[in-house]
């Protein structure tokens, strides 16, 4: 004797079925499927071949089912629509902007840039929460709980998505108060007799800048007396007038625009060193993390 289970039964089958039992025709529910009458047939009879039970009367007037074909059609229609229901529940998270959004973010832009960004995107969409991971530190993006990160550079870790949001680099700044006081330099050679303040990121002290000059690559090399591994506090350091630093456009935008920071050496600037979402493995198909996306690539090209 042949065991019949739910997944052995043909959905289709099993779909023309309930929708002949509705229209009292399986030719109608044939044509609503655009399939031949005879094939509509004869899949209703392998259906019933399966469940060794006759699901309908026929004759010349009506279709109609069995007692034992209404019963077990019923208890069809019933589970078809639990699954319709799982099916909606699963895709909903890939159409509604909803949910809790884990999100890393760097110090400096994310605390000063980001922040007011991600607070209108919060009003644009009330059903949405944010958790915000904020700080330097370069980490495997799998193993942080976070559904995306909010990075400088191309992140060397495989099988991340990297969505690229703005164009960007690193330039050298200080205050007016530094330069006035210690002097402007000319040449990336004069940077060695300045005080240099250095990003700390990996374990690496990063008291060597790596630079383009002209597209011709230079290392400089400045008294580095202040090291953080925070943006946050080297930018500080910079606006207090404690040196030079190495510091993403983004982040200092608004100090050049201001007056508050001057770019040294406008001539030197880093390799593209852009502002990136790296989205964990599955990710991607969220309207959480598109609709992000969206977003800051539109806000942050206007600013």
């Amino acid at each position: 004797m042949v065991t019949v289970t739910a997944d052995s039964l043909e959905l289709p089958a099993l779909q023309l079925a309930l929708r002949a039992a509705e229209l009292g025709s399986v030719a109608a529910a044939a044509r609503e499927r655009d399939w031949l009458p005879a094939t509509a047939t004869a899949a209703i009879r392998r259906l019933e071949a399966q469940l060794g039970a006759a699901l309908f009367t026929r004759n010349s007037r009506a279709l109609r089912p069995t007692p034992e074909g209404a019963a077990f059609l019923q208890r069809a229609q019933e589970a078809l629509a639990l699954l319709g229901d799982g099916v909606a529940q699963l895709r909903e998270p890939l159409a509604q902007v909803r949910g809790l959004l884990r999100l890393g973010m760097p110090s400096d832009l994310g605390a000063r840039v980001l922040r007011p960004l991600l607070d209108d995107f919060l009003a644009l969409h009330p059903a949405l929460q944010l958790d915000l991971q904020v700080g330097d530190r370069v980490s495997d993006l799998s193993r942080e709980p976070v559904d995306a990160a909010l990075r400088y550079g191309e992140p060397q870790q495989p099988g991340l998505i990297v969505r690229r949001l703005a164009d960007n680099h690193r330039v050298l700044v200080a205050s007016p108060d530094y330069l006035a006081r210690a002097g402007t330099p000319h040449m990336a050679e004069d940077i060695a007799q300045h005080d240099g303040i250095s990003l700390r990121l990996a374990n690496r002290p990063g008291h060597v800048w790596a630079m383009l000059d002209g597209g011709r690559p230079v290392s400089l090399r400045p008294r580095v007396r202040r090291t953080a591994d925070s943006g946050l506090v080297t930018r500080e350091w910079a606006l207090a007038g404690q040196g030079i630093a190495m510091k993403s456009l983004l982040d200092v935008a608004d100090d050049l625009a201001a007056g508050r920071l001057v770019q040294v050496l406008p001539q030197l600037r880093s390799a593209p060193y852009p502002l990136v979402l790296a989205l964990a493995s599955g990710s991607h198909l969220s309207a959480r993390v598109r609709a992000l996306g969206d977003f800051l690539q539109q806000r942050l090209a206007a600013r």
